[in-house]
C-alpha cells in the first residue's frame, strides 16, 4: 500500500493487519471495537436511504417484468425465455454483432493510453 497525505502511518499499519484476519477475526473485531459496526451501519443505511429518494421519481413507473412485457429480439419476456438456450445466445450474438457494425467510431489521439482490462 502507498502511503497518501490522508491516512497516517498507524491507520496504514492496521488496514495492513486487518487485511490479513479471516472473517471469524473480522468478527471479532467488530465485538471488540463496536465503532466500527456503528459506522458501517450509519454509512449503509444512509446509502439506502439515497438509493430510495433516488428510485421514488420512478415508483409510478417501476413493476416488475410481465411475461407479455417486449424483450430482446423482437420476443416478449415469456417468448424469450422459452426458448432453448443456444436459441436465446444466437439472438444476443446476433444483436451484439448488430450493435458493433453499427457503432459510431470515434478519433483517438496517439498518444491515448488503453486500459489493461
Amino acid at each position: 500500500m502507498a502511503m497518501t497525505d490522508v491516512a497516517s502511518r498507524h491507520v496504514w499499519q492496521v488496514a495492513e493487519l486487518v487485511q490479513r484476519l479471516d472473517r471469524d477475526e473480522i468478527r471479532e473485531l467488530i465485538r471488540l471495537v463496536p465503532r466500527l459496526q456503528r459506522e458501517v451501519t450509519g454509512e449503509r443505511s444512509g446509502l439506502v436511504q439515497w438509493a430510495r429518494e433516488q428510485m421514488a421519481q420512478y415508483a409510478d413507473e417501476a413493476r416488475p417484468m410481465r411475461g407479455e412485457d417486449a424483450f430482446v429480439g423482437d420476443t416478449t419476456v415469456g417468448a424469450y425465455f422459452a426458448l432453448p438456450e443456444a436459441e436465446r445466445e444466437r439472438i444476443w450474438d446476433e444483436l451484439y454483432a448488430t450493435a458493433i457494425e453499427t457503432a459510431r467510431e470515434r478519433e483517438v489521439k496517439p498518444d491515448a493510453v488503453v486500459s489493461a482490462r
